[in-house]
């Protein structure tokens, strides 16, 4: 009987739910939407960066960064719902600090962007760090950035040229003809 109360315990405890003084690290995810643009600034994509709390507490003093790779540039800064706390935005990257989320709640900076290099373009932020709770992240995604193809000249074989000139010859000497013509009247 001891011994079927002892496995009792012993599955209570591994089966139970986190209890307060547990804290779980806060999450970060990445994307690009769309995944894969044109080369140069007339294309553009939506990186986002989402933070999570998955706690059942409050965070405070949340930090955590991006610094943009070579290749990706920042067109402008969307409407980012971290806060309060303060937001640093600039050519090379951004940063928050001091930011707050309430239990389960979810943060997210979305910035449009545009590739200046061909090829695929990694991004990863800095891991993100919360009063009580163990440091989480760092979150990666890759935009793959395609050439723009040229459109090729259209091109007139030598056959169409010939018959071009022709017509164009017929054309102007039934004008002169016809001038002429009309002068003698």
């Amino acid at each position: 009987m001891l011994a079927l109360r002892f496995v009792a315990v012993l599955l209570a405890i591994a089966f139970s739910a986190p209890s307060f003084g547990q804290s779980l690290a806060l999450t970060m995810s990445k994307s690009f939407s769309p995944s894969s643009v044109l080369v140069g600034g007339t294309k553009t994509t939506t990186m986002t960066v989402t933070v999570t709390n998955p706690n059942s507490f409050t965070v405070t003093g949340i930090s955590f960064s991006d610094t943009y790779p070579a290749g990706l540039v920042p067109d402008v800064v969307g409407a980012y719902t971290c806060g309060p706390g303060s937001a640093l935005f600039n050519g090379s990257g951004w940063a928050f600090s001091g930011v707050t989320l309430g239990p389960g709640a979810s943060c997210n900076v979305p910035m449009l962007m545009h590739a200046t290099t061909v090829g695929s373009i990694t991004n990863t932020t800095s891991s993100v760090t919360g009063t009580g709770v163990p440091t989480g992240g760092p979150a990666s995604a890759t935009l793959n950035v395609i050439a723009a193809v040229p459109v090729p000249a259209p091109v007139l074989s030598l056959q169409i040229l010939l018959a071009l000139a022709a017509m164009l010859s017929l054309l102007g000497a039934t004008r002169l003809h016809g001038s002429r013509h009309w002068r003698q009247r």
